[in-house]
């Protein structure tokens, strides 16, 4: 049965779905950040230094694990980042799951209603037919 809030309830779904679905895009990515920062930390502790050797080559393998170090913060603060933009997300997604429930609850009230007034108008029509049967019964008796 249409009602006036179906388009409505049908932008607030959608809306709830983008949400949901910029959430799940946020998760992913935070797993595979995790992912690289574990394979750094792997690498990062492969590094062995030399027993003997130049002090060039020590300090080349420290200039290395210094790269490596950055790397993993900057994709440590780029999950932070992902992080609070999940956080607003999920305050945006109850909200609009709020005002989806209340466009639903809405929606299904005008449905009831419309039914409600249906039986009524079926009752009606049926007591009038019933009083019309009943007057045509009286007519034809000769009452």
């Amino acid at each position: 049965m249409k009602t006036k809030f179906d388009g409505v309830v049908k932008i607030k779904k959608q809306q709830v779905e983008k949400l949901e679905n910029d959430i799940r895009k946020i998760n992913k990515s935070i797993l595979d950040l995790n992912r690289q920062i574990e394979e750094l930390k792997t690498s990062l502790l492969s590094f062995t230094f030399p027993k003997t050797g130049t002090f060039s080559k020590i300090k080349q393998i420290k200039e290395s694990q210094n790269i490596i170090k950055n790397q993993i913060q900057n994709l440590e603060n780029q999950i932070v980042i992902l992080q609070n933009r999940k956080k607003e997300l999920l305050n945006e997604l109850k909200k609009a799951n709020i005002d989806y429930e209340k466009m639903k609850y809405l929606q299904n009230a005008e449905i009831k209603k419309a039914l409600k007034e249906m039986k009524l108008k079926e009752s009606r029509e049926m007591d009038e037919i019933a009083i019309l049967l009943r007057n045509g019964k009286i007519k034809e008796k000769g009452f």
